[in-house]
């Protein structure tokens, strides 16, 4: 079956939750980039916020091969992005919310890991870099798990056609949940924390720092600087995506119901 005849039969209501779930895609992307720019206009330099904006939205792209490694599929209700889209192997299309859902996903539990790595930092006189990985990856593990799990697919927001034995809660049921997923965001949001929280005496972070040292031209810095938070953001996220693809291609991936995850659709074939 061609991928996009999965799309199935366009209907015209969504649940409230997964209306809620479009509202904070947009709304959270928009509020965090509008903060982030008010940020960086004070400063007359990118925020650090506003870097893990750019650096979000612009790896959104890997989400469509994501969804097709771990077997994600949405409502059909869900409106798309085109098929120019790149890599477009989400089954069905990808949701038309994800890339500025994107933004809102990672800067949120980004902003609540570095503000708990400091405070913890302070509190227990731990090394900033230890507090900020800790919490980094803490709270990014408990909010893909509260996102993804719960609001995803306990609530049906979106399911979770294949999983690896052994490896999910709920298997075998349309409310299956990879755990590995939680661990993968969680490493990916722990490296923005880090990001975002780690600064000099100055204010500066690692990259702000770099950028700084390769030319004293404040436009040419700032340029730097998103270069390479979309470097960055796009090796981390491309090195969390391996283990899924090659779960994949070896075809681990074996629980899962038989039944339609949503009405009129078939599921993501093996």
């Amino acid at each position: 079956m061609d991928l996009r005849s999965a799309r199935g039969p366009i209907v015209s209501e969504l649940s409230p939750l997964t209306r809620a779930a479009i509202d904070f895609a947009y709304i959270g992307g928009a509020t965090f980039v509008g903060v982030a720019l008010l940020l960086s206009f004070r400063r007359g330099h990118p925020h650090p916020l506003l870097l893990v904006c750019i650096s979000a939205i612009s790896f959104s792209w890997i989400e469509a091969p994501y969804d097709w490694a771990v077997y994600a599929q949405f409502p059909p209700a869900l409106p798309r992005m085109p098929s120019w889209w790149p890599l477009d192997m989400t089954w069905g299309g990808l949701p038309a919310a994800v890339p500025p859902g994107y933004i809102a996903y990672f800067a949120l539990p980004a902003v609540i890991g570095a503000s708990l790595g400091g405070w913890s930092s302070a509190r227990f006189e731990w090394r900033a870099p230890i507090a900020l990985l800790i919490t980094g990856l803490v709270v990014g593990c408990v909010w893909a798990f509260l996102f993804n799990a719960i609001l995803g697919a306990r609530l049906g927001v979106f399911h979770y056609g294949r999983v690896i034995e052994g490896l999910a809660l709920w298997p075998g049921t349309k409310h299956q949940y990879p755990l590995y997923d939680s661990l993968a965001m969680g490493v990916q949001m722990m490296v923005f924390t880090y990001l975002l929280g780690r600064t000099d005496s100055q204010g500066r972070t690692l990259i702000e720092v770099w950028a700084d040292s390769k030319s004293k031209s404040r436009l040419r810095s700032s340029l730097l600087s998103i270069a390479a938070a979309i470097v960055v953001g796009h090796v981390v996220y491309l090195s969390v995506f391996a283990p899924h693809l090659a779960t994949k291609l070896l075809h681990l991936q074996t629980v899962g119901p038989t039944e339609p995850l949503f009405e009129g659709v078939p599921n993501q074939p093996l």
